[in-house]
């Protein structure tokens, strides 16, 4: 891909390593002077960053690139949506799912730099209900928690860890019917998650199976099972093994119905949102391009998720 016009989108508070002073130089040490028209914004409110993209994706860009965590890059993907303008990724968030999953590199510099000349590989895109995801999005504890992490002052993967452990022996499971396309669940789930990709972040992997360009999501069910059985089972879920749990089931389908009891909160990528009982999930084929970078010699043959 040849770039001619980049628009970058800085979140300025985005994860525990807040430096966009350092990401700008690193921008303009790889980007400045090459004859490419280019942008450098910051955000400055919720959805700011959606309202950024959607602009540069009408002006013309060809690469809008989110520096931030898991948030920012769903806040700027959603202006993308349906566009043939690509989105790049730098991580700077607490976790960097969505950056891990895609194999970015997770050094900044490395991530600027790969830019510079990227692979473009369409994705597909979640939908649950008006709200846009292409990780993972919930329903069940981990939308608590990501809540509570929201409200939280502070980041990182110790303080995410402790509010799940909390969350653990508090959260009351809420009885769902789930609706696939060849069967109907009645189900008490204490998580509940719709996967496009395997890792939440951290290595912390829910759907070993998703992959984000087959077409389904990967419906993540974790029934009732004790606090104490899940935290020595941890090892499960870092090592991408949780479909051996006994209480873990998961499904593969394009569409699901979720009906709740009453309105409850869920996360997309992260983010928390209160949403009513009724749940519609869905996945829109290929509907996002990203930009990949292109794999090196020593990657090569590399054990990963799946290939891209």
């Amino acid at each position: 891909m040849s770039v001619k016009k980049a628009t970058f989108i800085l979140n300025p508070i985005s994860g525990i390593n807040r430096r966009p002073s350092r990401i700008i130089f690193w921008i303009e040490k790889h980007w400045g002077n090459r004859g490419i028209e280019l942008e450098i914004l910051k955000t400055g409110h919720r959805g700011h960053g959606t309202e950024l993209a959607r602009k540069a994706a009408r002006e013309g860009a060809d690469l809008v690139v989110a520096a931030g965590g898991d948030g920012t890059i769903n806040e700027v993907g959603q202006g993308l949506i349906g566009t043939e303008t690509a989105l790049g990724i730098i991580p700077a968030g607490s976790g960097n799912g969505f950056a891990r999953n895609l194999h970015i590199p997770l050094k900044q510099e490395a991530a600027i730099a790969n830019l510079r000349n990227p692979r473009l590989k369409k994705i597909d895109v979640g939908k649950i209900n008006d709200r846009y995801f292409f990780n993972i999005a919930g329903s069940g504890i981990d939308a608590k928690v990501s809540l509570e992490f929201d409200r939280s002052q502070r980041r990182g993967f110790f303080s995410y860890l402790v509010l799940s452990t909390r969350e653990l022996f508090r959260y009351r499971n809420q009885r769902v019917t789930i609706k696939l396309p060849d069967r109907v669940l009645r189900r008490e789930p204490l998580l509940l998650s719709f996967a496009n990709l395997p890792e939440f972040g951290n290595r912390a992997t829910i759907a070993p199976g998703a992959r984000p360009d087959d077409g389904l999501l990967d419906i993540c069910i974790l029934n009732p099972i004790s606090p104490l059985k899940l935290l020595r089972n941890l090892p499960l879920i870092f090592s991408g093994r949780i479909d051996h749990l006994a209480e873990m089931e998961i499904y593969r389908a394009n569409k699901v119905t979720i009906s709740r009891p009453q309105s409850a909160p869920i996360h997309t990528d992260g983010d928390p949102h209160l949403e009513c009982g009724q749940l519609e999930v869905e996945l829109l084929p290929e509907h996002l391009t990203i930009a990949l970078p292109h794999p090196v010699r020593s990657e090569i043959g590399k054990k990963r998720w799946f290939s891209i």
